[in-house]
């Protein structure tokens, strides 16, 4: 049974247990970014840091889109994105809000997931897609550089030099089995089995317990920047000892 937390307009937020769903609630826009979103957004990702009810994300769009990018047609509207020319604040620390928070994201991807809809999808932990959805740069496609919000970075790692730069260089959208065989989606399901997919994947992360989850997820973006396997060695080794220590010494089973 889902509880709504904190709902509005156009971000609807729901707690499953431990579980928080976060949908993006403009459907009639593709779930497209104007400043209001972008901001409660932001806020959300934020209000994370020391929240320790919620345990894991699930972010997803409503309608038949994940999120169609910035929304151009509010350009001329007080909605519009205020991150262009003066640099993608608000959408920056958005995503770097994504990684700082110690909760899992998932992100459900149906649909579109173009421009910083991709760049948002990417800076989850875990992407699930059905089969509908489809991966576009499309910053190339509105006059703009082909690398934007870390894509550079994010997707380069995620499926490969070279099918990465085909992606951002050629304005060529990857789709569903394409993004699985790529490796920037870790399953494909159909259309009205997406939801339940990312609640059973979230129910087996709560078997974990709740340090254990945050270190890890700390330790995967600290080794992804490590220079050296010797490195990541370390990292990892430090993580365990502090559940070792917090677990307190193993019982006597003599």
């Amino acid at each position: 049974m889902s509880e709504a937390v904190g709902t509005a307009d156009i971000l609807v937020v729901e707690r499953l247990g431990e579980i928080e769903r976060v949908t993006l609630n403009r459907p009639e826009r593709l779930n497209a970014l104007n400043q209001p979103l972008t901001e409660a957004l932001l806020a959300y990702f934020e209000g994370l840091r020391r929240n320790r009810e919620t345990r894991v994300v699930i972010l997803r769009g409503a309608g038949r889109a994940f999120c169609a990018g910035a929304d151009l047609k509010a350009a001329a509207t007080p909605e519009a994105l205020r991150d262009g020319p003066n640099g993608d604040w608000t959408l920056r620390d958005m995503q770097k809000a994504m990684r700082a928070c110690p909760q899992p994201i998932i992100a459900l991807v149906r649909g579109a997931a173009a421009g910083g809809g991709l760049t948002i999808a990417l800076a989850a932990d875990i992407v699930v897609a059905s089969e509908s959805a489809a991966f576009h740069p499309a910053f190339l496609a509105i006059g703009l550089s082909g690398a934007e919000l870390g894509v550079s970075w994010r997707l380069q790692r995620a499926i490969g030099v070279s099918r990465a730069r085909e992606m951002l260089l050629a304005g060529r959208p990857l789709h569903a089995e394409a993004a699985l065989a790529a490796g920037l989606v870790s399953a494909v399901t159909p259309e009205a089995e997406l939801d339940a997919y990312g609640e059973a994947l979230a129910a087996d992360m709560l078997k974990a317990r709740p340090d254990a989850l945050r270190l890890t997820k700390r330790t995967l973006d600290a080794a992804l920047e490590s220079p050296s396997l010797e490195v990541a060695y370390e990292l990892e080794e430090r993580a365990q000892m502090l559940m070792i220590a917090r677990r307190g010494p193993a019982p006597d089973r003599g």
